[in-house]
């Protein structure tokens, strides 16, 4: 089992990176607010410890000095959850925002008819379905990566889309090799 993160609590709606290493007797967590300060461990924002190793451990963590960390959902007494044996490796993880939407704050949105609407309107902006395909390219790309933007064009499908790498195979020998994608389009769907 390598070192990871089961599960997250904590309030602050931002991008986070921890750091989890073996102390010995159990694991040291640090939540750091930019990756290169968790790779050096300056500026920590908070930092706990679990009492052993195990695939489920709660982790309280207490902000240091000028920061703050509180929990998402206060009927959890953890902001995180972690996994890892007795000499795993130190590793760095990014826990990613719970929603990249900004908060509704406007003070016409205290009418509960203008609530509703402004939901469902948002709910109807960021609902997809997701559209699987997998795609032989006729040529290696290395430079791919999961995650990049790819468009595709086929005269022959008389097709024309721009999807999202979710996996990048390489098949072939070293003369000949080529790449197969599987790559994911959204279609936008409304209530």
């Amino acid at each position: 089992m390598t070192i990871s993160i089961v599960n997250w609590n904590v309030a602050e709606n931002v991008p986070w990176y921890v750091r989890i290493a073996d102390n010995g007797t159990g694991l040291d967590v640090e939540l750091y607010a930019a990756q290169a300060d968790a790779a050096a461990q300056t500026n920590l924002q908070a930092g706990g410890a679990t009492a052993g190793y195990g695939s489920e451990l709660d982790v309280t963590l207490t902000a240091a000095e000028g920061a703050s960390v509180t929990l998402w959902q206060d009927v959890y007494a953890w902001h995180l959850q972690v996994a890892g044996q007795a000499g795993d490796a130190t590793r760095i993880l990014r826990v990613g925002s719970f929603v990249d939407l900004e908060e509704i704050v406007h003070p016409i949105y205290r009418d509960e008819a203008l609530i509703t609407r402004r939901a469902a309107a948002e709910i109807d902006a960021h609902t997809h379905a997701r559209l699987a395909k997998m795609l032989t390219l006729g040529t290696h790309l290395p430079e791919l990566e999961v995650g990049d933007i790819l468009q595709v064009d086929s005269a022959r499908r008389g097709m024309s889309i721009m999807a999202q790498v979710d996996g990048h195979t390489i098949d072939g020998d070293p003369d000949a090799l080529i790449s197969t994608v599987t790559v994911s389009g959204y279609l936008e769907l409304r209530r």
